[in-house]
């Protein structure tokens, strides 16, 4: 669902929070992209990690400024998006409310500018705390209603959204059966357009931490067999990285807040879609990382 930023301040959200369990993301009517939007353009950003204090820094980087900064770049592209997507994490650490309340603000610009924002949760992520502070966002009925899940249409591919949060601040993520029947059933019913899968944690491999996605290989089972599936793309490691596994693009975002590993690099991707892959640009913080705008061409495996 595409989530419309309501402008609210951080300190009338707490105080309405404290008062009535307020929304923090409120959708007041469904808007498309502004016509002006490049349909087949998508801002992918993962692993925010935003605290309620704006001036705080981990690892010797403030979360807020990153962020701020990737914003301010998405907004200034010469051709708007047609959104954005944010893969989880967008809570420091264990998804309390003052921490959506920041991030809210932080997100200010982007509801200003109309510009669809689809998010999902991490391990960093509170779930019900997040679904309180976007009560009014939430659909009547919305597609899964044990997670925070979306399906968005596009011209040239449907890209679906998934939760993996299993236990806040702890670090393995899950789907769970409902969740990976849920997507069967999603995937089934799309199968006449390429299927681009988003999920916060990143597959588990032979040899891997169990620190992922403890699900990996029921998930892969759904996704290798259904080859209108062209990509998984997921966070969590902080790293930026693409392999393939039988044609199936794995992409690992790069977290917009801190690297765990100081040679890694953070930013954000800027994705066009095409009519038989995709084009990845990585904007970099660090306009001098050796990354920093660099552009992978994906080509679709064969349906």
């Amino acid at each position: 669902m595409p989530l419309h930023l309501h402008a609210i301040s951080r300190r009338e959200f707490l105080l309405r929070g404290a008062a009535a369990g307020a929304s923090l993301l409120t959708i007041p009517a469904l808007r498309a992209a502004s016509s002006k939007a490049d349909p087949d353009r998508w801002a992918l950003l993962s692993d925010t990690h935003i605290a309620a204090d704006p001036e705080t820094a981990k690892l010797n980087v403030n979360m807020a400024a990153h962020l701020r900064a990737a914003i301010a770049e998405v907004l200034a592209l010469s051709t708007p998006p047609q959104g954005m997507l944010i893969n989880g994490d967008c809570a420091l650490d264990q998804g309390l409310a003052g921490d959506y309340a920041t991030f809210s603000d932080l997100l200010q610009p982007v509801a200003a500018a109309e510009l669809p924002t689809h998010l999902a949760l991490g391990n960093h992520d509170n779930r019900e705390v997040f679904w309180n502070a976007l009560k009014d966002a939430r659909p009547a009925a919305p597609p899964l209603a044990s997670r925070q899940v979306s399906i968005i249409e596009s011209p040239r591919a449907n890209w679906i959204m998934l939760d993996s949060l299993d236990v806040t601040h702890q670090t393995p993520g899950r789907l769970g059966d409902d969740q990976r029947a849920w997507l069967s059933a999603a995937l089934d019913a799309r199968a006449d357009k390429p299927a681009l899968v988003m999920v916060h944690h990143n597959p588990i491999f032979e040899g891997d931490k169990k620190t992922g996605l403890l699900d990996t290989a029921e998930l892969l089972a759904i996704l290798q067999p259904r080859r209108h599936v062209k990509a998984l793309f997921f966070g969590h490691t902080h790293t930026w990285r693409l392999k393939e596994i039988d044609g199936l693009h794995l992409i690992n975002l790069p977290a917009v807040a801190y690297p765990f590993n100081p040679a890694e690099v953070t930013g954000w991707v800027d994705c066009h879609l095409q009519a038989d892959g995709a084009s990845l640009e990585l904007r970099a913080h660090d306009t001098h990382h050796p990354a920093h705008g660099k552009v992978s061409e994906l080509r679709w495996r064969a349906a």
